[in-house]
């Protein structure tokens, strides 16, 4: 093979691998660049996750909602024995904490004959009829939970709240070998594409 036909030749495969890189480098990049749109006489340019971002969100929040996770599956997984320990908990607290200065706030001459003994029974009484209706109380508490909650809103704000820095990086991070990867294929195949396109030249040149 003759010297010129050998550089044609390295020179077709460099650059077919070269415009391959860059083809697949910016491929990459544009998947978050530029973040906000810029204008370009007839046609305009943005990233496609920043341009497409409310509407990946609310992919993702039907997803979640219709095949991963609803709000009645949040609420059947609480364990209701913990929930109304802790409410026994959180009653005691606040009976403990602010009884007896509510009761001499508000009632200062009764305070001044409110023994300790007095000041018990009345924490009882208080604590049983709160306690009695505790169902009542949690049941309340999950459907209210359940009418007013929307997963789907929640995390299609998130997702558009969500900085396209951060997710950039975070993306980048995971998944840098694999980006890396897809550049370098796109190199592979620019070069195999430079190859053929010197041997078809050539075949219609008459050289080969």
């Amino acid at each position: 093979m003759k010297v010129e036909i050998l550089i044609e030749l390295i020179l077709m495969i460099a650059i077919g691998s070269t415009i391959g890189w860059i083809t697949n480098y910016v491929a990459i990049k544009m998947l978050f660049r530029p973040y906000k749109e810029i204008k370009l006489l007839f046609f305009s340019i943005q990233g496609l996750l920043p341009k497409r971002k409310h509407q990946i969100g609310e992919s993702i929040a039907n997803i979640v909602q219709q095949e991963l996770l609803s709000i009645n599956d949040v609420i059947n997984s609480l364990d209701r024995d913990r929930l109304e320990e802790k409410m026994r908990l959180m009653v005691d607290k606040i009976l403990e904490e602010r009884l007896e200065g509510e009761i001499s706030r508000k009632f200062p001459m009764f305070s001044m004959f409110l023994t300790k003994e007095t000041l018990d029974k009345i924490k009882v009484v208080i604590r049983n009829a709160i306690l009695e209706n505790k169902e009542a109380i949690i049941s309340m508490f999950l459907q209210y939970v359940e009418e007013n909650v929307d997963f789907r809103t929640i995390i299609v704000k998130k997702v558009d709240d969500f900085s396209l820095e951060k997710l950039e990086k975070i993306v980048y991070e995971f998944s840098a070998k694999e980006l890396k990867h897809i550049e370098v294929v796109g190199a592979v195949l620019g070069g195999i594409i430079g190859l053929i396109q010197f041997f078809i030249g050539k075949i219609l040149q008459g050289e080969i």
